[in-house]
């Protein structure tokens, strides 16, 4: 029944949708401006620095919360079923009827909770990419990978269950990154300062 509530719990508490209620308290409908997607990088197009730092303040509690509550109900398995519900939530959510984000705040706080090396790694790999690139989607899928790869090389050391729950996370954001991935192909993604 633990087991359950985690799931539930965090699914739930990722469904919250951050960037919507930031947009309204700013006046804005982040949903049909910008990209329309609520995650912080829209935040940032749309309503500008405060506004997206509010939003990924959020959604990355999002993801610390879930899989700490989980950790408390069922250990490790509860944490991973917690962070993973949480990313689907965020993604998929049921306050904005199936619609949501791209799932990178919520896993930077899950992968927080379970071991800060891996947001250390991640972030490397992802300021050098953004360097390179100013492309916030391929910088956040790389550093997604560089994260499980980090985990599946034992670094930090983590129950076994939460390996198959990284790998879970990092498969999720990069199905959520399908258009991003198109539009790289296609060489018209857009470039973080970009208008639109």
């Amino acid at each position: 029944m633990n087991l359950l509530i985690a799931a539930v719990f965090g699914y739930l508490l990722g469904s919250i949708p951050a960037g919507v209620l930031a947009a309204r308290r700013a006046g804005r409908d982040i949903l049909h401006e910008g990209s329309g997607n609520p995650g912080a990088t829209n935040a940032l197009r749309v309503m500008g620095p405060y506004w997206a730092l509010l939003v990924l303040i959020g959604d990355t509690g999002k993801g610390i919360l879930a899989a700490y509550i989980g950790w408390k109900l069922g250990g490790p398995l509860g944490s991973a079923l917690g962070g993973a519900a949480a990313a689907v939530g965020h993604a998929y959510s049921l306050f904005l009827r199936g619609q949501g984000g791209k799932v990178v705040a919520v896993s930077l706080g899950v992968l927080l909770f379970w071991g800060w090396p891996l947001v250390v790694g991640a972030l490397v790999v992802f300021l050098i990419v953004l360097g390179v690139t100013r492309i916030v989607s391929l910088s956040s899928m790389l550093a997604a990978l560089a994260a499980a790869l980090m985990a599946a090389a034992g670094v930090p050391p983590l129950p076994g269950v939460l390996h198959y729950a990284v790998f879970f996370l990092v498969l999720v954001l990069i199905w959520r990154h399908r258009p991003n991935i198109e539009r790289l192909l296609r060489h018209e993604e857009k470039r973080l300062g970009s208008r639109g």
